[in-house]
């Protein structure tokens, strides 16, 4: 089956276009600048949501950032925002916990009250200490994490064609690459056949 039936989408991030539209009427993709280390993982030059330290820069300084952007359709931070909200969102997804900590400290609250939210929301007690690393930590890596997966994907598809395997435990089509299945130098395509994901969760389990 072709890799094309699997993609969301046939491009990384909406456009960001330049501030003055008479300065260049062309448009700059978001990590458009970036080259692969040794192990084959994505290493951002410049301004890149692949960077968990620009994740948690914007989640810290949000609302000001969304402010500042609304409605300024030919703006950088504009396309920025709205590129970052979607990649949150599918970090995020199957985090229920881990949105609400973004919900609220968004809303402006203290970890005293997110953790009492928490409570109340999930029946979870969280350490103040843990759910600081969490905002600072945890989610940021999240959410970089998800904006590397769109990267290789676009990669891999619309500059260099990229090798694809479906995982023999839980069926999905994942990129042949060190990020999601480990390498197996007896295997022919170098690579084990169930994925990282599924090879972590038999550990956890274990």
């Amino acid at each position: 089956m072709r890799k094309d039936q699997y993609i969301i989408k046939d491009a990384y991030r909406q456009p960001i276009r330049f501030n003055k539209i008479t300065r260049s009427k062309h448009y700059l993709k978001l990590d458009s600048s970036y080259h692969f280390d040794s192990e084959g993982y994505i290493v951002p030059e410049g301004f890149s949501l692949c960077n968990p330290k620009v994740c948690s820069a914007i989640l810290c300084s949000y609302s000001k950032l969304k402010e500042h952007s609304y409605g300024q359709f030919e703006g950088d931070l504009y396309y920025l925002m709205e590129s970052f909200d979607e990649i949150a969102e599918i970090a995020l997804a199957d985090e229920p916990l881990y949105h609400q900590i973004v919900v609220d400290k968004i809303d402006g609250m203290q970890n005293i009250e997110i953790q009492q939210d928490l409570l109340a929301r999930f029946g979870k007690t969280h350490s103040l200490e843990y759910i600081s690393s969490l905002w600072r930590k945890k989610i940021p890596n999240l959410i970089a994490s998800a904006a590397e997966d769109q990267l290789l994907d676009w990669h891999y598809f619309a500059v260099e064609k990229g090798k694809y395997k479906r995982c023999s435990r839980c069926g999905q089509i994942k990129l042949a690459h060190n990020k999601y299945f480990s390498k197996n130098k007896t295997s022919k395509d170098g690579f084990y056949s169930i994925c990282k994901e599924c090879r972590n969760a038999k550990a956890k389990k274990s």
